[in-house]
């Protein structure tokens, strides 16, 4: 946008001082154009790859709460299996003791 506006005041400063040509200002309307396109072109890459950075974020988020939850069950079996072997535990020591 900087361009622009420096190519903008560039072409009012030509056609004010009577210096410039057709062929100048033909050039510089040419030479804005591009310039317009190419921000135009920059920002659909832009807004391309913010849709692909929330893709990633979202696919991210998801194999977190995969993670937790996959902990979480683990935790759980694993204090099951504490409770079982105390269990089992505790009537081995019943039965030898009788």
């Amino acid at each position: 946008m900087r361009r622009i506006a420096g190519l903008s005041a560039a072409l009012l400063a030509l056609a004010v001082s009577g210096c410039a040509t057709r062929g100048d200002l033909d050039a510089l309307g040419a030479r804005v154009a591009q310039l317009e396109a190419q921000a135009q072109a920059d920002a659909n890459r832009i807004g391309a790859l913010e849709a692909s950075l929330q893709d990633v974020a979202s696919a991210a988020d998801r194999s977190v709460a995969r993670a937790s939850e996959a902990e979480a069950q683990a935790r759980s079996a694993a204090s099951r299996a504490d409770d079982a072997a105390r269990k089992a535990d505790a009537m081995f020591k019943k039965s030898v003791s009788k």
